[in-house]
């Protein structure tokens, strides 16, 4: 489900409780307030919510942050800021988000997701690992080693939703 502008201070509240977890590239300079509006106004930010609280966030969009970066296409969004809070890690809510945003995207026409993931974060690894994304690159931007990923929709693909 896309967030409202009701649900900055709780993504802004699992953003900060997430820096300093293993491999998080976050500080309290970034993702900002004004970063999470901008999703909320491009229709990019989406969440998942386990009753009344968002246990998980993700922007998702044509953000065209990744553009100087080497793709084997063109119209590709571009997948960031995901998260999932601390008690609820390791239990599948990660997928979920991703696999919501993946359905979501392509129903907005793009032919695939691209994004940068810090080396130093295994969880992150593995999540788009086991989902399908592509290692095609490395890069270092923002004083950070990343690897670039990239999934490609497949026409016929329904990925499994909440």
């Amino acid at each position: 489900m896309l967030a409202s502008f009701d649900d900055i201070s709780e993504v802004i509240s699992i953003y900060h409780n997430l820096i300093g977890t293993p491999g998080c590239t976050w500080s309290l300079d970034y993702p900002t307030i004004e970063i999470v509006k901008a999703d909320i106004e491009s229709r990019s930010l989406y969440i998942l919510k386990d009753d009344s609280r968002i246990i998980a966030v993700a922007a998702a969009g044509a953000f065209d942050e990744l553009n100087h970066l080497q793709w084997k296409l063109r119209n590709l969004c571009e997948l960031a800021r995901i998260g999932v809070i601390s008690t609820m890690q390791r239990q599948g809510i990660g997928t979920l988000i991703l696999h919501n945003v993946i359905n979501a995207v392509k129903a907005k026409g793009f032919d695939g997701i691209r994004m940068l993931v810090s080396k130093t974060n295994p969880a992150a690894l593995a999540l788009y690992e086991k989902n399908g994304f592509e290692r095609c690159g490395e890069t270092f931007i923002y004083d950070i080693h990343f690897y670039c990923y990239q999934l490609v929709f497949e026409s016929d693909k329904v990925y499994f939703r909440v």
